[in-house]
């Protein structure tokens, strides 16, 4: 099997460093130099570096170029490489992207870029990592927005081709949504989702009206509920779509916690009535603004055409820095992180819950533990206490009914202590 070029520099930079050809503090060939040795493109011979100075065999001298950090595997062993926590380790590896996207991309800085869609180079790193999820896709069918919100502000704008104008939401669901149809005053209609799911018979009812443009749902680890549907769901839910001809709008933006990796509404989807939204801020951080969409052809072109008027193109450093941290194995190492550490949480909530057994029913969800308090005659107790519960008051578009609250597991053991005396 031939290799790819940029694996072909990191093992001979690699094994010159380890045999001694390349010496503690010497220069190694700049990018443009190793792209003409390996008759390889510039970004090529960038990611190479890249991963070599992640894996500390170089570092970088700003202005200069690379540098042999040391001689050998065994010497790097007296390097410290102590990392604080998950985040910490995230923001280090995405800086690292971030610095190497400055080098030698000025083109980025001081020109437009003509494709709406958003950075090829993203989108075809994107493409890649939609596969471990079973999201078969080529990379012109994605689009790239500024954040999660721009992508539900233009679905929201463009007319569909079903040409109907409600939007069907759950409740309670993801604030943004909510702010989003009330502060446009736009036509919607709800559904209550719950721990259990959704009422399937009324979805089908407020399909048949004939109204409804398409249906805002998040699959799974539901915010803020934490349900996730069940195949048997997903596929009565795209059957419905089908036959009432309703778009969903599958917002998957906790996909990356999935250690199961559970089909996709677009997995199932025989009928292209879905709209397959990934984000990256939930996975990385909050200020990471870029979502990738996957539309049905019939819908992408509207979508682009008014992205055109409202956002020219999205941060080109921030989507190459995206792109180089996917394609440099980044993303996949930290997902694996934040998945033993969510693990970590639950054995240890399992483990509190069972030195203080609650007088109501909970669900443990990844990102705390679900309180229910629909058997209670009153929360007020609950309401007025100094507890750090979140009761979700804005997942609601109107009143919400304090049917839930959630404990996030950094507050778990204080609160478990004295949770019972406020029921």
């Amino acid at each position: 099997m031939i290799k790819p070029k940029y694996q072909c520099i990191i093992d001979q930079i690699s094994q010159d460093i380890k045999s001694g050809k390349l010496s503690k503090g010497q220069k190694i060939p700049s990018v443009r130099q190793l792209a003409d040795d390996y008759r390889c493109s510039k970004d090529t011979a960038q990611k190479a570096l890249i991963e070599l100075k992640y894996q500390k065999y170089i570092y970088a001298v700003p202005k200069s170029g690379y540098y042999v950090l040391e001689n050998s595997l065994e010497d790097q062993q007296d390097i410290e490489l102590t990392v604080r926590d998950d985040h910490y380790q995230i923001y280090e590896d995405f800086r690292l992207c971030l610095n190497e996207t400055l080098i030698g991309r000025e083109n980025y800085l001081f020109n437009y870029y003509s494709q709406q869609e958003g950075l090829e180079d993203l989108r075809q790193s994107v493409q890649q990592l939609l596969l471990d999820s079973a999201i078969y896709t080529s990379a012109d069918r994605l689009v790239l927005t500024s954040g999660t919100q721009q992508a539900l502000y233009i679905l929201s704008q463009i007319a569909f081709p079903n040409k109907k104008y409600e939007i069907l939401v759950e409740q309670p669901t993801y604030h943004r949504i909510n702010d989003l149809l009330t502060a446009q005053q736009l036509p919607y209609q709800t559904i209550e989702r719950t721990p259990e799911g959704i009422d399937l018979e009324e979805l089908e009812r407020i399909f048949q009206s004939g109204r409804i443009k398409f249906f805002y749902t998040i699959p799974r680890f539901h915010y803020p509920l934490g349900h996730s549907y069940s195949r048997k769901e997903k596929e009565e839910i795209i059957r419905l779509a089908r036959l009432y001809d309703v778009y969903i709008i599958e917002d998957d933006y906790l996909a990356d916690f999935d250690s199961k990796r559970e089909l996709t509404f677009h997995y199932l989807d025989d009928s292209q009535h879905v709209i397959y939204i990934k984000s990256f801020s939930t996975s990385l951080f909050p200020a990471l603004r870029i979502t990738a969409l996957l539309f049905p052809p019939a819908i992408q072109s509207t979508f682009i055409t008014y992205k055109k008027a409202v956002d020219y193109d999205s941060n080109l450093i921030m989507q190459k820095a995206l792109s180089l941290y996917i394609d440099n194995l980044m993303f996949e190492k930290n997902r694996l992180s934040l998945l033993n550490q969510q693990e970590k949480e639950l054995t240890r909530a399992r483990k509190l819950l069972s030195q203080n057994q609650l007088k109501l029913s909970y669900f443990l969800n990844r990102d705390g533990i679900l309180l229910d308090l629909r058997g209670l005659k009153s929360i007020s107790s609950l309401k007025h206490s100094n507890l750090p519960l979140d009761f979700f008051e804005a997942s609601y578009i109107q009143d919400c009914p304090y049917q839930y609250a959630k404990i996030k597991y950094g507050d778990l053991e204080k609160t478990l202590e004295h949770l019972n005396e406020y029921l």
